[in-house]
C-alpha cells in the first residue's frame, strides 16, 4: 500500500510533543500544589485523570475522520497532544503491581517514548525527502481548503511557488491553474496556529545564516554539558541516584561535548557539512542517552535539557538545509520549505 505522506506532517508532530509534554508538566504541577486532588472526592469513586486524555484523543481522531482538508489538524495535533499527556502521565500505575504513580522510573518512560517520536521524524524525514509527486498531492489537498473558501493568501502563494518550481511535474500545471483561481481568504484559527511553527522555522532559519551559528551552537552544548554535569556531582553528594545513573549522565556528557568539539573543529577548517554532522551527533547524544539517565534520576527537573536539545536540532536542521549542496536537498524550491518545517523541531 503506497501512502502518501504530508508536507506538514513535522510541524503537527511537534505540536503533538510540546503539548504532550507541556501537559504532564502543568498537571504535576497543579497536583503537587493542591495536594494531589481525586476527582471524585468521597463518594469512593476515582476519576483517573487517563480517562479526559481518552476522551481528548477520541475527540482528535473524530476530527480527523469527520473534516476534510488541512483545517482541523492543528486543532487534532493540540488535543490528541494533551491527551496523550495526561494518558501517559499515570504510566507509573499502569507497569505496577501497587498503582503506583510515583514509580521513579515512570517519567523515564514517558521520556522515552517523546524522544523517540522526535528522533524517529527527524531520521525518517531526513533520509527520505518528499517525492515530486508527493508534492503535488499535499498541492492537492490544500486545494481543498481553497474550495471551501479557507486558504489564506500567503499559503496559497507558497503553494503556487512550490508547484512552479515543480515544472510540469504530472498535474502540477493544472493544481497552480485552479489554485489561482481560488479567492483567497483571511487566515482561521487553527490556520493561525498552524503560522505560529512557521515563525518558529523562520527565526531558525535566521540564526543559521548567522555568522554566529557555529559559536551559538557550541555555547549552548557547552551549557548543555554544564549543567547535565552539574545535576549529576549533586546526585553524587545527596546520594539520592544510583552510581550507574551518575555514570551515564556523566558519559553522555562527555561523548556529547566531544562531539561538539570537533564541530567546531570542523568549522574552523570550513568544512561546514561535516560540522553539523558532529553538532548533531552531540545532540542526539544528549537526548537519547545523557536525558534519559537524568530524567530516571531528578524526575523532571532535567525537562530544561529536552528543551534546549530541542532547539539545538532545529539550528542543525535548518543549518544542515542552507548548507547541503543542492543535488543532496532535492531538485525543487520545495524541498527547502520542507527542510524549513524541520527545523521546528
Amino acid at each position: 500500500m503506497d501512502l502518501v505522506r504530508s508536507e506538514k506532517a513535522i510541524v503537527h508532530l511537534t505540536t503533538f510533543v510540546v503539548a504532550g509534554v507541556s501537559t504532564i508538566l502543568i498537571t504535576r504541577a497543579y497536583l503537587a500544589l493542591t495536594g494531589y486532588p481525586q476527582i471524585g472526592g468521597d463518594t469512593g469513586l476515582h476519576v483517573a485523570h487517563v480517562l479526559p486524555g481518552g476522551l481528548l484523543m477520541m475527540l482528535a481522531l473524530v476530527l480527523g475522520f469527520a473534516y476534510i482538508g488541512r483545517g482541523p489538524r492543528p486543532v487534532a495535533a493540540l488535543l490528541g497532544g494533551v491527551g496523550f499527556g495526561l494518558f501517559i502521565d499515570e504510566v507509573g500505575k499502569f507497569v505496577t503491581a501497587d498503582n503506583d504513580y510515583f514509580f521513579e522510573p515512570a517519567a523515564a518512560i514517558m521520556y522515552a517514548v517523546f524522544a523517540g517520536l522526535v528522533v524517529a521524524a527527524h531520521t525518517w524525514r531526513r533520509h527520505r525527502p518528499l517525492s515530486d509527486q508527493e508534492k503535488v498531492a499535499n498541492a492537492a489537498h490544500v486545494l481543498v481548503d481553497g474550495l471551501a473558501g479557507r486558504l489564506p493568501d500567503s499559503r496559497r502563494r507558497e503553494v503556487v511557488a512550490t508547484l512552479d518550481a515543480l515544472g510540469h511535474v504530472r498535474g502540477a500545471p493544472e493544481l497552480r491553474e485552479l489554485l489561482t483561481m481560488v479567492e483567497p481568504r483571511p487566515p482561521t484559527l487553527p490556520q493561525r496556529f498552524e503560522r505560529l511553527w512557521g515563525t518558529v522555522a523562520e527565526a531558525f532559519d535566521r540564526v543559521a545564516q548567522s555568522r554566529f551559528a557555529a559559536p551559538l551552537l557550541a555555547v549552548l552544548f557547552a551549557f548543555q554539558a554544564i549543567g547535565a554535569a552539574l545535576v549529576a556531582v549533586g546526585l553524587w553528594q545527596t546520594g539520592d541516584s544510583y552510581a550507574v545513573t551518575i555514570c551515564g549522565v556523566l558519559i553522555g556528557t562527555s561523548a556529547s561535548l566531544v562531539f561538539a568539539a570537533l564541530g567546531v573543529r570542523m568549522w574552523r577548517m570550513n568544512s561546514k557539512r561535516c560540522a553539523l554532522d558532529w553538532f548533531q551527533r552531540s545532540a542526539l547524544t544528549s537526548l537519547l542517552l545523557t536525558q534519559v539517565f537524568l530524567f530516571a534520576a531528578s524526575q523532571f527537573a532535567a525537562v530544561i535539557g529536552l528543551l534546549v536539545d530541542l532547539l539545538l536540532l532545529g539550528v542543525v536542521a535548518t543549518s544542515r538545509a542552507r548548507v547541503l549542496p543542492r543535488h543532496d536537498r532535492g531538485s525543487t524550491l520545495g524541498d527547502d520549505h520542507e527542510k524549513a518545517q524541520l527545523s521546528t523541531f
